[in-house]
Formats: structure tokens, C-alpha cells, sequence
């Protein structure tokens, strides 16, 4: 038993033991085994479950979105609407960004701004429009005062405005960057850690930044350690190397929970596992060819097997977190081979190859899934190939492109902030070289965006969402995502309900 515990203690050592440089301060350090991390750390730039689970601890947001799904203040202690189109903020006294400075009306305004992301040119245009490209001004009304101002009226501008596009970043600091990506390889935002060194596909080292408004930082640094390998993530874990390993398959959840210095933590998260079809391809041009790829599809022997039923299958891309906009009686996926042969033939589809491009288990069963969607697809006379990529810029490279994996975050509990953005105009499947559009869904889609009449904003999403899963659809969803940790006992820390990992310091303790 003496042994056994003094076996223990040196694996906690090694989790939680801080780096020489914090050997003076007494907090833990954590090591926290990724999958990948994001090269660039600006909160708008990065679209993506590696970024938001970095950025989150690194920036703020003006209003929050809490556990229990509702707005609480952040940088802002109290909003007003001045009318159908103006909120009014007030801002936190004393808040102070990781260089010391403090935050003012002017930071706030500067990060809405045109230098950085709503002017003609700015890095940031494209990533941000489809959250908050409604956002007219912004403006610094005094120190601790700011009003926003939308081109229409906006029935969700507090909801975006708790979005991380629109997480508040230093002035200062970024005109004193030499160019855009010097500043996004080390920003400075408000959050409860800065950033303190990162190499790319290796690691991102936070440290706690002290003055941070909502209490001192349970952990002396945070370190992302780049393990793409799920073996390696698991073995580091087991041996004491981390102290959360992320992004475990559900098969391998019963060895760690076999472990008593181990548990499992987190589940499904608001988002969804997704097939996107490129509506250019020769083949895919015909809707029916897309349908009868969803048709052909098992999503309960993919659940079950795979996933051994921890997720479940959504009807349709769309959350109960909707409210009076979720279509409870929408049906889910159907499962018809029988069905897509027919539309196949219909369509006049000859075996024409088509190629499926995923990345190498960038999400949990990634190529488990793939290869199953495959044999699912010759069942029915599909000739799909399968090609995996080391990046997404292979994965989106036009030439060739047909069908691709990708996940649907709820950015907010809306179909604004979920559908719309993801595939309205300006969303990734419109930018570069677009992979599909719709207009009488972009029609649609600005009532959802821009109506204050609760009816007419449901409509227009029953019939988005016809258009997106029975008529001309972009993409399948395949089943809830979830998102599955191990970790030590002795750290007290909580998986949310989205990609990102919260170390503040209500959400992490060590015992």
C-alpha cells in the first residue's frame, strides 16, 4: 500500500509539477494533451474546437453565456436597449488586459472596428461577418460606456456580442504589432491566462495572469502539448506526463475508468457531426445524388457501434436549446437504402468515382466512420474514395473536391447562430471557392436574422430547414458529437457543453 501511494503522489508530481521558470509560485501547473493547436491565437480568426479551447482562457467577452444558458455580465456589468436598434453597455471598472493596461471603451470600439474587422480590407471582414456583420458602429460613448448600433434591427445582438469573434482585444497592443499575424501570434486580450510561449504542433504555454477581474488563477501555467496520436494522449495520461488528455474515442473510456487515480469526463456538446457535399462536383450537382448519400447511411449502427450509443441522433440539424424555434416533430435522419438506389437511377449516376477527403482523426472515430460511410455507400452502387489529408487546406483545395467531414457548433442556442452562419452567405461553405448557395435560403435567412416577430422567424427556419436537408441539401448531419476527457481524480475541473475548456477559476481546483 506505501508503495502504491508514493506511486501516485510522483504520477501527480509529474501532472501537475511547475516548469523551472514558476518554481517560486506554490499553483500547480497543468499539462493538458491535445490533438492539435491552433498557430494563430486572435479569438476571430481561428474557427475551430483547437482555437476556442486555447482562446477561451485568453480572452472575455462583454456579455457571458453561463452553464445554464443564460447572459450574465463579463466585461460589461449591465446593458439596456436604447431602441430597436442601439445597446448601450456598461463596462467593468479597473479591468486590466495581460500587459497591465487598462481596459477602456476605446479598446471595446477598436475590436468591433474597421482597422481590424468590419472595414473594406480588415483581417478579420470574412471570419466575423456571419456573427456580427450586422453590427453598424460602435462607439465609445465615454471610458466606461459603449454603444452598439446595427444596420437593422437584431433580435440576438446580446447573444452575439457573447460569441467569440467577440472576445475584446488590447488597441494598444495591436497597433504596436508590426502586422497581423506578429499580433495574433501573441495578442493580448483580458482572460484569466496570457499567452506565454507557443511552437507550432507542439505546444501552447499559458500563464496566469494575476489581475484578472474575476480572481486570482487557480494554476501557475497551462500547457496544450500537440499529441496527435490518441495511444500517445493515453499514455501520457496513464503515465503522470498530463493531466487531461482530450478528444478520446469512446473505446478506449473503459481504460481509463479502470484506473483509480483516472475518470472520464465530459459528453455530448452543442454540435453536431457533419457530411458537407460540394455542389459543383459533376456528380453532387444533383440533389439527388446528395439525398441519396444521406438515405444510404446507418446512423444507428454508427451510434451504436462506434459510439457504443453515448451519442444520439438529432432530427435534423437543430437543437432543443432553439426553444420556440426548435421543430420537435421534425423526424430524424431516415435510413432507406432501398430509397437511394432509386434516386441514384433517377439521377442517371453510373458509378462515377467521388472523393471523400477527411483529416487523419482530427475528430474522435474520424476514420472508423469514413471507412464505414464507404461500405455504406458501394451497398447502394456508390463509388466513393476515400483520401485522407494532413490539413484542412488539402481537405477545402477546390480541384476534385466532393464530400468532407466537418462538425456544427451552436455558437448560440438560435438557428442564427448555428445553420445560418454556417452556411449562409459569407459562412465557410461561401468563402474562397463556395461549395454551395441557395437563394430562396439566403431570402429566408435575413427574416431569421432580422425579424423581431417571434412567428415569422419560425416559419422562415421550417422551411431552412426543408431546403437544407429535403430539397437542396449542402451537407448531412451524421449524430450528436461528443467530446470525451480523461483525467486525473485530484483535479477538480468540469467539461462544458461546447469545445472550449474553461480554466477559470470556478471551473478548476486541485486536490
Amino acid at each position: 500500500m506505501w508503495r502504491r501511494l508514493v506511486a501516485l503522489a510522483a504520477l501527480a508530481g509529474a501532472a501537475l509539477a511547475a516548469p523551472a521558470a514558476a518554481q517560486t509560485d506554490p499553483r500547480p501547473a497543468l499539462r493538458v494533451a491535445v490533438q492539435r493547436n491552433p498557430p494563430l491565437f486572435d479569438p476571430a480568426y481561428s474557427v475551430s474546437n483547437v482555437a476556442w479551447r486555447v482562446n477561451h482562457n485568453l480572452f472575455d467577452t462583454l456579455i457571458a453565456t453561463g452553464a445554464d444558458g443564460r447572459l450574465h455580465p463579463a466585461l460589461a456589468t449591465a446593458w439596456r436597449r436604447l431602441d430597436d436598434r442601439t445597446l448601450e453597455l456598461t463596462l467593468r471598472p479597473g479591468v486590466r488586459f495581460h500587459d497591465g493596461t487598462v481596459m477602456t471603451a476605446a479598446d471595446v470600439a477598436f475590436t468591433f472596428g474597421p482597422e481590424r474587422m468590419s472595414g473594406e480590407g480588415a483581417p478579420l471582414r470574412a471570419q466575423t461577418r456571419p456573427l456580427l456583420g450586422g453590427i453598424e458602429r460602435v462607439e465609445a460613448v465615454d471610458d466606461a460606456t459603449v454603444r452598439v448600433t446595427t444596420r437593422r434591427p437584431d433580435p440576438l445582438i446580446e447573444q452575439r456580442l457573447a460569441t467569440f469573434p467577440a472576445q475584446i482585444v488590447s488597441r494598444a497592443a495591436w497597433l504596436a504589432a508590426s502586422d497581423f499575424q506578429a499580433w495574433a501570434r501573441r495578442p493580448v486580450g483580458t482572460g484569466p491566462y496570457r499567452l506565454a510561449d507557443s511552437r507550432d504542433n507542439d505546444f501552447v504555454l499559458l500563464a496566469a495572469h494575476d489581475a484578472w477581474w474575476g480572481g486570482r488563477p487557480t494554476a501557475a501555467t497551462i500547457r496544450f502539448d500537440a499529441a496527435p496520436e490518441v495511444a500517445a494522449r493515453l499514455t501520457g495520461l496513464e503515465t503522470g506526463r498530463y493531466g487531461i488528455a482530450t478528444d478520446l474515442p469512446p473505446d478506449q473510456l473503459d481504460r481509463v475508468a479502470a484506473r483509480p487515480e483516472l475518470e472520464v469526463a465530459g459528453g455530448p456538446i452543442g454540435n453536431h457531426r457533419v457530411l458537407v457535399f460540394d455542389q459543383r462536383h459533376p456528380v453532387l450537382r444533383d440533389p439527388r445524388v446528395r439525398r441519396a448519400l444521406s438515405l444510404a447511411i446507418d446512423r444507428r449502427l454508427i451510434v451504436e457501434t462506434l459510439w457504443g450509443r453515448r451519442v444520439g441522433i438529432p432530427n435534423g440539424n437543430q437543437f432543443p436549446a432553439f426553444g420556440p424555434l426548435y421543430i420537435a416533430d421534425r423526424p430524424v435522419p431516415v435510413y432507406d437504402p432501398d430509397a437511394a438506389r432509386r434516386l441514384l437511377r433517377e439521377a442517371g449516376y453510373r458509378g462515377q468515382p467521388i472523393d471523400y477527403r477527411i483529416n487523419n482523426n482530427y475528430y474522435a472515430t474520424e476514420i472508423a466512420t469514413a471507412q464505414v460511410l464507404v461500405e455504406m455507400w458501394k451497398a447502394v452502387g456508390l463509388e466513393v474514395v476515400l483520401s485522407i489529408k494532413e490539413n484542412w487546406t488539402q481537405i477545402l483545395e477546390p480541384a476534385g473536391r466532393g464530400i468532407r467531414n466537418w462538425s456544427n457548433a451552436m455558437i448560440y442556442p438560435d438557428p442564427a447562430g448555428h445553420a445560418w452562419r454556417l452556411y449562409g452567405p459569407g459562412s465557410p461553405v461561401r468563402r474562397g471557392t463556395p461549395e454551395w448557395s441557395n437563394d430562396e435560403f439566403d431570402r429566408l435567412g435575413r427574416v431569421l436574422e432580422d425579424s423581431l416577430d417571434p412567428s415569422a422567424r419560425r416559419a422562415a427556419w421550417v422551411r431552412m430547414l426543408a431546403i437544407l436537408e429535403d430539397e437542396d441539401p449542402p451537407a448531412t448531419v451524421l449524430h450528436q458529437y461528443a467530446i470525451f476527457y480523461g483525467k486525473r481524480r485530484d483535479i477538480g475541473w468540469r467539461a462544458g457543453l461546447s469545445e472550449q475548456m474553461d480554466f477559470r477559476p470556478a471551473n478548476l481546483s486541485f486536490r
